[in-house]
């Protein structure tokens, strides 16, 4: 890792863009306009392309040779909340929010590029477009990609966003969909009291834990009707695949001081979060939960899911199920409100373009360890939208370690995978197609 890598990625991470939380507006903006500076001083022609309600996306392109293949490389310059954006090197590690998720990982290929282009070895034109609201759910971006199709045309789409397993490196070739929603239960006007009123009324708290307990089985099968009508059927060769990485699966749930698996029978751990839908609860509130007690029957309770959706599943078929669901499982006497939002299907990436071989071949050669094919259980809209609009398949192609906690405390960068990432991308970049 240069000097001038390490001091780019510490000026990028400094910039608090955080996209969810409105006071940061500002902060967004100056960031986008960050990239276009820096990219403008190599030659590339941007602009900032609005959607609606989304933050400035940038778009920036850069034509080498007409003759050429053109590369589309997305990433985004939005990051989760965070104190930590004094980037830090600690035991061989960048520490930042950011450096990973996705600042770190898009400004490996920014930085490659721009100097490949200064010393004039780029093999391709290059088109990056880098948004700003991919942490909140760009509910703009598949508009923008039909509007902007012609501009944003391309023969190869890469993204770099995600983590590579243990030592070896890795093609993702599926991402899960999905969507989130809030169900809201309300049984009265207002808490009461708990000795007054105590099991003779509806409690909130106690309606929703039973609505919550019907959505799963004891073997962790969803409940819901039609929930797996046409999940594509997991072939030997993909769970072999997944069962060998069942090591690297084992120090991920130690690392986050888990005991055991709760899979659905048998079925491996990178086979259940890769191949297979679920739905989770990531929050529930309700009744008093501060210093002492307030004894009350709670009015209203409410819980956020997160659903998990996989290749043949369509987010609106799911939630059309789902709505039909709550309403035949929640009582008359309960007032409820379903809000979904950011639905995005699930892809299963089509790896027979020579291109993806070529890919194989070079981070095998930078990262001195096999690769390995990696079903994601999480979700990059963008991709699914790439692959509907364009018909075209995106080179996922992940550099940051698997402990790195993204989204966390401490989010972090191991500097010799960055090395391998910039020795990877350019050679990537200077590849003859």
């Amino acid at each position: 890792m240069t000097s001038d890598f390490k001091n780019l990625l510490t000026e990028y991470v400094a910039l608090k863009s955080i996209s969810t939380d409105p006071q940061y507006k500002g902060e967004m903006l100056k960031t986008a306009e960050w990239i276009k500076a820096y990219l403008q001083k190599f030659g590339f022609t941007v602009e900032f392309i609005q959607g609606s309600t989304c933050n400035p996306v940038v778009f920036g392109s850069l034509t080498t040779n007409i003759s050429l293949p053109t590369v589309l490389i997305y990433g985004h310059y939005d990051v989760q909340p965070s104190d930590q954006f004094d980037l830090v090197e600690i035991d061989g590690r960048l520490v930042g929010r950011g450096v990973v998720d996705n600042k770190g990982q898009n400004l490996i290929h920014i930085y490659t590029v721009c100097k490949l282009a200064q010393e004039k070895k780029l093999k391709y034109n290059i088109k990056f477009l880098i948004e700003g609201n991919e942490e909140t759910g760009n509910d703009d971006m598949s508009d923008l990609l039909r509007l902007h199709k012609d501009k944003l045309k391309s023969d190869i789409v890469l993204v770099s966003d995600g983590e590579i397993a243990g030592e070896n490196p890795c093609i993702e070739v599926s991402l899960r969909g999905g969507f989130n929603c809030r169900l809201v239960y309300t049984t009265a006007k207002t808490n009461v009291h708990s000795g007054l009123f105590g099991g003779a009324i509806p409690n909130a708290a106690y309606e929703m834990a039973k609505f919550l307990n019907k959505l799963q089985t004891p073997d962790n099968q969803i409940n819901i009707p039609g929930f797996y009508d046409g999940v594509d059927n997991i072939s030997n060769s993909e769970r072999q695949n997944n069962i060998q990485m069942g090591k690297i699966a084992d120090n991920l749930i130690h690392d986050i001081g888990v005991t055991t698996y709760l899979t659905e029978p048998d079925t491996d751990f990178f086979t259940q979060t890769g191949l297979r839908p679920t739905i989770q609860i990531t929050g529930i509130k309700s009744g008093y939960i501060g210093d002492g007690y307030a004894n009350i029957v709670p009015a209203t309770a409410e819980a956020r899911l997160n659903f998990r959706l996989v290749k043949s599943q369509e987010a609106d078929n799911i939630i059309s199920k789902l709505r039909e669901f709550v309403k035949q499982n929640t009582p008359d006497y309960i007032k409820y409100e379903l809000i979904v939002g950011s639905p995005h299907n699930p892809v299963k990436l089509n790896i027979s373009n020579p291109i993806f071989g070529s890919t194989i071949s070079l981070l095998e050669q930078s990262f001195g360890q096999p690769i390995l094919m990696k079903n994601v259980g999480g979700a990059i809209p963008f991709v699914s939208d790439i692959k509907e609009i364009f018909g075209v398949d995106t080179l996922l192609v992940p550099l940051a370690n698997d402990d790195c906690n993204m989204h966390g405390d401490n989010e972090n960068f191991r500097i010799d995978l960055i090395d391998k990432g910039l020795q990877f991308s350019e050679k990537f970049f200077t590849m003859s197609s």
